[in-house]
């Protein structure tokens, strides 16, 4: 049986998806003075965050749960790992619980600053992308 959580992070993987292949896509800039960002380039201060977080708050089954697959500056793609194992069903549901809280505010807001409509068509060209942007 699929739980909330896991609905959850499956959610939240395919909103990262979207947005990480808008950038790579597009080439999109999120910079300013024309330094150019991309998705990957804040999974780690994420993931960091996250870390930093559940140490200060107490948490220490949710940091057990980070450095599983070892340390963090090591793990390629820490945020797609995380929802991955989120959606597996790997965290107990006070550790999901804990870092779904935080994910989701902290992928939507990216999302609504940066991303897509949530109707734009992820594949279909240029064109499709376009008129799914916000403005």
């Amino acid at each position: 049986m699929t739980t909330p959580q896991q609905v959850q992070a499956a959610r939240l993987a395919e909103l990262w998806h979207r947005l990480s292949a808008q950038h790579i896509a597009l080439g999109c800039s999120c910079g300013m003075t024309g330094i150019s960002v991309t998705l990957e380039d804040f999974e780690r201060d994420i993931a960091d965050y996250l870390w930093a977080e559940s140490e200060r708050t107490g948490q220490e089954a949710v940091v057990a749960f980070l450095l599983a697959p070892g340390p963090l500056a090591e793990q390629m793609q820490a945020i797609r790992l995380i929802l991955a194992r989120l959606e597996a069903g790997e965290a107990e549901d006070t550790v999901a619980d804990w870092l779904l809280t935080r994910m989701t505010r902290t992928i939507e807001s990216y999302a609504e600053l940066h991303g897509p409509a949530p109707e734009a068509l992820l594949l279909g060209g240029s064109s499709a992308w376009r008129k799914g942007y916000r403005t």
